[in-house]
């Protein structure tokens, strides 16, 4: 095959063009500082990339899932702590009816209406437009206070769970669901309490036992929320020690160095040089060359 002067001169444009594409390849990523700006410049890092990159994404995800649910579950201990003190007011005035020389019942059982009113103010209470104690039912108030003082529960179903992706595979439940305040007998005892009030006799042995037994659990249901919360930010401590080593990692793949980018440019630089001298050699002068 005969070796013509327009073969030469497309193979010489060829090599410069390739030349100069790597040039300024070099150059973008000493700019960049990211030896990576698409999928071609490296297929297998390029993957681990985006692999890296999709997992940071999934962790921040899960944390803002965290920090929602932290919330949710913080209004829900503050709902409680006001419940349990409300409760204990109530067990104080049923102990201490019994050592007045003259009980004043209606006094005694206005009180106790009161705390109830604020025990159901904290149980009907919302973060983010959903009642903490309703389930997933976010339409109805789960209880009110009736003509008589005593509470009402609306909702049929209280026993939803609001579930939350945590973690890869692990999805928590972030509320108290009603049905546990009302298996824990609490709402219907404080009820029972005003009616034999309210019938001028104090409450027995049978109510005050169910009484301390109710606060008993609400005591427990207490406990495993603030539980709950120690395990939520306990989960999030290990999904900031995994977002730092993914970052990290994703670093290192994009990193450069800068000196081995610095000799490689010079290095196309020569070859540059050198394509330009053997041109001036092989190819055919035009009439600028003699000018």
């Amino acid at each position: 095959m005969r070796i013509t002067e327009n073969i030469l001169s497309n193979k010489y444009l060829y090599n410069q063009d390739k030349i100069n594409n790597e040039k300024v390849k070099i150059q973008n990523q000493l700019i960049t500082n990211s030896r990576i700006e698409k999928l071609s410049d490296d297929l297998f890092g390029s993957l681990e990339i985006i692999n890296i990159d999709s997992q940071i994404k999934k962790i921040e995800t899960y944390q803002k899932n965290i920090d929602y649910s932290k919330e949710f579950v913080k209004f829900t201990i503050n709902s409680l702590d006001n419940i349990v003190g409300e409760t204990q007011k109530i067990i104080t005035q049923v102990v201490n009816i019994d050592n007045a020389v003259n009980a004043n019942f209606s006094t005694v059982a206005q009180s106790v209406r009161a705390s109830l009113e604020s025990i159901v103010q904290n149980l009907n209470s919302k973060y983010n437009g959903m009642y903490l104690f309703g389930g997933t039912n976010y339409t109805t108030e789960p209880w009110s206070i009736d003509a008589n003082g005593k509470v009402v529960t609306n909702s049929a179903d209280l026993s939803g769970e609001v579930k939350v992706q945590i973690s890869s595979g692990i999805k928590d439940s972030v509320n108290v669901p009603g049905s546990k305040i009302e298996s824990s007998d609490l709402l219907a005892t404080i009820n029972d309490i005003i009616d034999s009030l309210d019938a001028g006799a104090a409450p027995g042995q049978a109510l005050k036992d169910r009484l301390n037994a109710a606060y008993n659990e609400i005591l427990s249901i207490q406990s495993l929320t603030g539980e709950k919360y120690n395990r939520l930010e306990d989960i999030n401590t290990i999904l900031d020690n995994q977002l730092t080593d993914a970052q990290e990692m994703l670093a290192k793949r994009k990193e450069i160095d800068p000196a081995e980018l610095s000799i490689d440019l010079q290095y196309q630089d020569y070859l540059l040089q050198l394509s330009y001298k053997l041109a001036s050699s092989i190819l055919p002068k035009s009439i600028l060359d003699y000018m």
